[in-house]
């Protein structure tokens, strides 16, 4: 078990250090995938299909997933999904047809049902519970920075070398990943006499609906930024480097100095002190977006977003860890993050289709909409459990 107050041990320090790795070969192609699948003559609602099955394959073997976390053990499975979204990354670039990107991002996809799940469970297993918010928070810090450089340096090797070059040099990067969960300690030990655990976590269900009205708007913004940027004309050079490369540097700036705090908060004043700003954050930051037509106007969008994004996706994930036991702690996870990959492809999919026919605002004033009516949903939660929202400690 963990020491009773130690956050910053070993294991949590590879963990986090696997997903930075993990996460950043990840956001290598989600700022450029869009683009080849264009080159290949994809139209809008193409990207659309391709971004948002990559997430729906992974929520259909999420539920697989918890249970053989909670089965199996954390690592071993861990290790197999990193060898298949490594697999996707080799062979990525020796295809050059629409259909066949789609079956890559079905491996791809099954490979990534597995990393979040696993990788936020590892992180539950070897922090002490009441400071769960924290570690939730510092353990974002490490894809916040990988959301940071990912994207960044996909940029760089498309725009100075190829999509080939963005592939491969993903695949370099997840390389180290696979050595560094394997000198994790597992700290879980799966009982033969337990009883197997469920699909889907009963409890987790609440924060998970909650979790997928922000992950539309979420999924929108991810998918279809680096299109609405050219649309409206935001496509000039800052010292060399494509405009809205900086839109993802100043998005994970905000969210390194903003998620240990809004862990803290969750940790001190209940979850609510985090999640109810963050989602109206986040719905400013895709109203904003609605909006957007320069690149000040853009970076703010980042810094709104991101402070939305920083404090809600850790703090709800937190409240699911504390509603359920050990046991089914890889079952909640995976019921959470079924809920939050079927926003991220439910924001591709639909609004690829609203944008297309439609507009980027029509699109973006709509996941406002959406996001708002989840907050309002966590409101009511918040009452029908006679917890005040500006007083009382919702654990």
């Amino acid at each position: 078990m963990p020491e009773e107050n130690s956050v910053w041990n070993r294991d949590f320090i590879l963990i986090d250090l696997t997903s930075f790795l993990v996460f950043g070969s990840f956001y290598y192609l989600l700022s450029t995938l869009q683009y080849y699948v264009l080159d290949l003559g994809g139209s809008v609602a193409s990207v659309g299909l391709i971004m948002g099955i990559f997430t729906l394959v992974a929520v259909a073997f999420r539920p697989v997933v918890g249970q053989l976390l909670d089965s199996r053990g954390r690592r071993i499975i861990l290790m197999v999904g990193i060898t298949l979204i490594l697999v996707s990354f080799v062979i990525y670039p020796l295809v050059h047809a629409l259909w066949w990107v789609i079956l890559i991002r079905i491996l791809h996809g099954i490979g990534w049902s597995v990393v979040p799940v696993a990788i936020s469970t590892l992180v539950a297993d070897v922090v002490p519970a009441k400071r769960r918010g924290e570690a939730m928070g510092y353990y974002s810090n490490f894809m916040d920075v990988a959301m940071a450089v990912g994207p960044f340096v996909g940029v760089l090797l498309l725009q100075y070398g190829s999509f080939t070059t963005v592939c491969l040099g993903a695949a370099i990067t997840l390389l180290p990943a696979l050595v560094l969960v394997w000198t994790v300690r597992e700290r879980y030990q799966p009982s033969t006499d337990r009883p197997k655990s469920p699909l889907l976590s009963r409890p987790a269900l609440l924060p998970g609906v909650v979790m997928m009205t922000a992950s539309i708007g979420y999924g929108s913004v991810v998918s279809f930024l680096p299109i609405l940027v050219l649309q409206r004309g935001i496509t000039g050079h800052f010292l060399g480097i494509s405009d809205y490369a900086f839109y993802y540097i100043v998005y994970a700036l905000t969210l390194l100095l903003t998620r240990g705090i809004w862990g803290r908060l969750s940790d001190k004043y209940g979850r609510k002190a985090a999640i109810i700003p963050g989602m109206l954050l986040l719905a400013a930051g895709t109203f904003l977006l609605a909006i957007t037509w320069s690149f000040p106007l853009l970076l703010l969008v980042g810094v709104v977003y991101a402070a939305g994004f920083g404090s809600t996706q850790p703090s709800i994930l937190a409240w699911t860890i504390d509603r359920v036991g050990h046991s089914e702690m890889g079952a909640a996870v995976s019921t959470f993050f079924i809920a939050f990959d079927g926003g991220l492809g439910l924001g591709a999919l639909i609004m690829g289709m609203v944008s297309q026919y439609f507009s980027y605002q029509v699109t973006f004033i709509t996941t406002t909409l959406i996001t708002l009516i989840g907050l309002l949903l966590y409101v009511y939660y918040l009452y029908n459990e006679g917890i005040h929202p500006m007083n009382s400690i919702d654990k």
